[in-house]
Parts: C-alpha cells; structure tokens; sequence
C-alpha cells in the first residue's frame, strides 16, 4: 500500500531513521538518521555504520561524534552500531518523499529521545560544524 504524499510527509521529522539505497557514491542499502528539518530540506543524514571508519581513528574530533546504537534499543539493526554525526548531508524533502513513494526510502523507526538529545548535544558542541548550520539545523 502505498503512503499519500501529505501523511508521508508528517512522518519525517528530526530523529527520524531511514532505510535508502538513494546515495549515488555507496552500493548498497544505508540507515541513517534525520536530525535537521526546515520548510525545504532535511538534513543531518547521519549514517549508521557497523564500525567506526578506520580513516577517523585518529581525528578526535570525528571520532568524537561517533554515537553507539545498541541493536537491544533499534530492532532493525543486526548488531551494535555507530551513528556517525561527522557532516552534515541535505536532501530536499520532496526528493526524499519521491523516494519513498518509489519504494527506494523506507521509514524503519525513530531515535530513542534521550538518543536525539545527546546527537544533539554533540552537533552543537563540535567544531566541525558552523554557527550557521547550527542554527539552521540543530535547534528548534
């Protein structure tokens, strides 16, 4: 059955986790998870990754803002993984919808609330993203 576009819509919202093969530069299926919504676009698009990429191993910072998911938590996970809130990734809503009415998207759960408070938390306090895109994307 397929989701009207409006009710689709009201569903995707900060702390939202999807499920997309929608990502031209990786070859498979990706979780990932909103954490910015504006009338336009939503960002955040923070990947749920099985491992801490080795290439940050050394980068504080990045690795800083690699937040564990317990797969007791997230039944959708097959094992513990990795929210890394490293960069900030935009889609416009309307393709993000497009996707989901092709079947490419699918909505699979949301952040636990204290899980989005401590991303949060993070986002605002790291270096790695501006004061703009903070404001933008990380508060209310």
């Amino acid at each position: 059955m397929e989701l009207p576009v409006e009710l689709t819509a009201n569903l995707i919202e900060r702390g939202s986790i999807l499920h997309s093969d929608i990502f031209a530069d990786i070859d498979h299926g990706k979780f990932f998870a909103i954490i910015g919504v504006d009338e336009d676009f939503v960002a955040g698009f923070f990947f749920i990754n099985s491992n801490i990429n080795r290439a940050i191993w050394n980068k504080e910072e990045q690795l800083a803002m690699q937040y564990l998911l317990k797969k007791e938590d997230y039944g959708f996970l097959r094992y513990d993984s990795f929210l890394s809130a490293t960069n900030i990734i935009t889609r416009s809503k309307k393709e993000l919808l497009e996707s989901i009415s092709e079947g490419r998207t699918s909505i699979v759960g949301n952040l636990k609330q204290q899980h989005l408070e401590d991303v949060l938390g993070m986002v605002r306090d790291s270096k790695l993203f501006s004061k703009v895109e903070k404001r933008r994307f990380f508060y209310e």
